[in-house]
């Protein structure tokens, strides 16, 4: 059976059973070198900063671990050993110094010494909680890159097709030109004019597609300070698969006309 001492590095890292824990603690209460070894584990860990949740460290990570630990101290204890041997085998001329005197010889308290286990424990403490840590990280690393890599869409690629041009006349200096456009979502009509005249009060210019002598609403815009102005209709909105004969442009006294009820400016066949 294990010493009650030797159960302090298991309780302090969760690992004893629910019958040894109360067993411990009951021993704790006695037993002053427990108590101040315990403080120590907590007082070197409690500022350690941890990457993520505690997880179990690797089966027999534990062993590994300690077995170092042993095995450095006793190539240690050899060393000292054959330090020793040497100073003995010294020249005896060498001036030996008088050793210091005890500490209750000058009335003072003597030094609390920690037992070698102790220390050892305190290492092991601190390895299997860096190296639990380590392992975390490391299992959530992987973990991440295991996950479902979304594929970024492909946008998707139209191809326009001016399927008709004509430049549009007019009695005055006012000029345009008018496109029709093919676009895999539908035909477009686009219209750029210049030198226009300035319009007054809600006056616009409205864009006309004819069809025999049916007019069909194609967009409204307004001419800049400089005579120019633009316009891009989706055909869409206008019967499909109709034959259109003409395009033009009519200045109206508002945007609410559904027939040409102002001047007709300019215009071109299609």
């Amino acid at each position: 059976m294990r010493n009650e001492c030797e159960k302090v590095i298991d309780y302090f890292n969760n690992q004893l059973t629910d019958v040894e824990e109360k067993e411990f603690e009951k021993h704790l209460e006695t037993c002053g070198d427990c108590q101040e070894e315990l403080a120590e584990l907590r007082a070197l860990t409690e500022d350690l900063a941890f990457a993520s949740e505690p997880v179990n460290p690797p089966e027999g990570m534990k062993g590994r671990v300690l077995d170092a630990v042993f095995a450095e101290e006793k190539l240690n204890e050899t060393v000292d050993k054959g330090s020793e041997q040497a100073e003995h085998r010294e020249d005896s001329s060498v001036v030996a110094f008088e050793p210091r005197k005890d500490r209750s010889e000058q009335g003072l308290q003597p030094r609390k010494t920690k037992k070698p286990w102790i220390l050892r424990g305190l290492a092991a403490a601190l390895i299997l909680s860096l190296a639990g840590n380590l392992y975390a990280v490391m299992n959530e690393d992987e973990t991440a890159s295991e996950g479902p890599v979304e594929e970024p869409e492909t946008p998707i690629q139209s191809t326009d097709q001016v399927t008709t041009k004509v430049q549009l006349q007019g009695t005055t200096d006012a000029q345009a030109t008018a496109s029709m456009i093919q676009q895999e979502q539908g035909g477009l009509l686009t219209l750029q004019a210049e030198s226009l005249e300035q319009l007054e009060g809600e006056e616009v210019y409205q864009v006309w597609l004819i069809e025999g002598e049916t007019p069909h609403r194609a967009g409204t815009f307004v001419a800049n300070e400089n005579g120019a102005g633009a316009v891009a209709y989706a055909m869409d909105q206008l019967p499909e698969g109709t034959d259109w004969n003409a395009v033009a442009i009519s200045k109206e006294p508002d945007a609410t006309s559904q027939a040409p009820r102002g001047e007709v400016i300019l215009q071109a066949e299609l």
